[in-house]
């Protein structure tokens, strides 16, 4: 069985590869099909939150609904710097896990293959509440599961774009990850090729977000840059799997506390 799904997804990437290039995926291992397939001239891109780890419970989250409520009236009633300070103490307070434990075997073929891989997320950088700096923060929690983008980057310098910097920060290329800081991932991404003058003969990119993939396949196109996306869904696909248990699964607990103190600065 299994067989025969790898069959059926190479088959429907040979598909798609004449028309979107992009595949909807909920199982990280479903990307092998393509990554044995690849080379030192190809770049694998990979997002961070809800692609390689993301917090024990869906609510920390702030794309869940439950906290999108919150945070609006959050920031109803706080300045920018205070939403900050809070934000800090909840991330900081959050116990994370990665997505899918398989994906460590992916970037140790990756590593042994000798195929670039760099992360791009759009996370803000600079102080962040009682985090000193977010960039520093989200390099450590990665290193906690062993992976350290820094040996698979194909660019080892740090790089800082301070024309793009805005409110969330300075987008910047660190230890092998592209923080966008909230801005256009395809557009820092672009910056950062161009700057090193490195293209690669073919971008495979796995993101949760669709509008993400389509952004950078349109760079990846403008470039004449082969390109694979991957519109990867797994948390999604197990977004409710704890509360049809209709029990407090492990870390349940801890994130009742993080919305309690929430809606303790929200009054």
């Amino acid at each position: 069985m299994m067989h025969i799904k790898y069959l059926f997804f190479s088959l429907f990437l040979l598909i798609n590869t004449a028309f979107a290039n992009i595949a909807r995926i909920s199982n990280i291992d479903l990307i092998e099909t393509v990554l044995q397939k690849s080379y030192p001239d190809t770049l694998v891109i990979f997002d961070v939150d809800r692609v390689l780890i993301m917090p024990t419970n869906e609510h920390t989250l702030n794309r869940h609904p439950y906290r999108q409520k919150l945070l609006r009236k959050l920031q109803a009633k706080l300045s920018k710097e205070e939403q900050k300070k809070l934000y800090g103490v909840t991330a900081s307070m959050a116990e994370w896990r990665l997505v899918d434990p398989y994906i460590l075997n992916i970037i140790s073929y990756l590593e042994e293959n000798h195929i670039p891989a760099i992360a791009l997320t759009s996370l803000s950088t600079g102080k962040f509440g009682v985090i000193e700096k977010l960039e520093d923060w989200r390099i450590q929690q990665l290193k906690n599961f062993n992976i350290d983008f820094i040996r698979l980057s194909p660019i080892k310098d740090d790089i800082s774009i301070k024309e793009l910097e805005e409110d969330e920060g300075t987008p910047m290329l660190k230890s092998g990850i592209i923080f966008t800081a909230e801005i256009d991932k395809s557009k820092v991404l672009e910056h950062i090729l161009r700057t090193k003058n490195y293209y690669p003969k073919t971008i495979i990119f796995i993101d949760d977000q669709l509008k993400n993939i389509e952004q950078v396949e349109k760079l990846a196109a403008n470039l004449q840059i082969k390109f694979h996306g991957f519109h990867y869904t797994g948390v999604l696909a197990g977004r409710y799997e704890i509360s049809r248990k209709g029990s407090l699964a492990p870390g349940q607990l801890h994130e009742i506390l993080i919305d309690y103190n929430m809606r303790y600065f929200a009054r």
